[in-house]
């Protein structure tokens, strides 16, 4: 697992994707992970990066408080994240799509379908670095555009 040191010397003055599982690390108090997703966010925060992150992740951050019958915990997560500062939600548009196969940097058919979409986004927004512990993420993006907190 990387050090805290290292998280805030790797993100800090850069724009960020930040994938649905470190935030659900932060919702649920994923351990070890916790201290490291709010850390990150503590940074976004501050305004020392500044961060993406997909619809589409907060549709699935927001699955947990849904299949617990926890539809206003849905509803408060979804509003953290969409109104979090320096923190901009891209949404699906045609020009996300347009961006899916065509960056050679990164091998698009190691991606789920879902995935590709958000790599996308952040791509959309001159993302310099991607910030997952999905392992699709690991194999499909170049190592110095990940930042995975293993």
């Amino acid at each position: 697992m990387i050090s805290i040191s290292k998280l805030k010397t790797a993100v800090t003055g850069r724009n960020v994707l930040i994938d649905s599982n470190i935030i659900i690390y932060l919702t649920d108090s994923v351990q070890p992970y916790a201290s490291l997703s709010k850390t990150l966010f503590e940074i976004v925060e501050a305004g020392d990066a500044e961060a993406i992150i997909s619809i589409l992740s907060v549709s699935e951050v927001m699955q947990g408080p849904i299949i617990k019958k926890e539809p206003a915990v849905a509803t408060e997560v979804k509003d953290y994240l969409v109104n979090f500062p320096n923190c901009y939600c891209q949404e699906i548009t045609m020009g996300v799509l347009e961006i899916v196969g065509n960056d050679k940097q990164i091998d698009w058919s190691g991606l789920r379908a879902v995935d590709s979409l958000v790599v996308a986004s952040g791509i959309a927004n001159g993302v310099d670095l991607f910030i997952s512990n999905d392992k699709h993420f690991k194999k499909a993006l170049p190592r110095e555009m990940i930042l995975s907190f293993d």
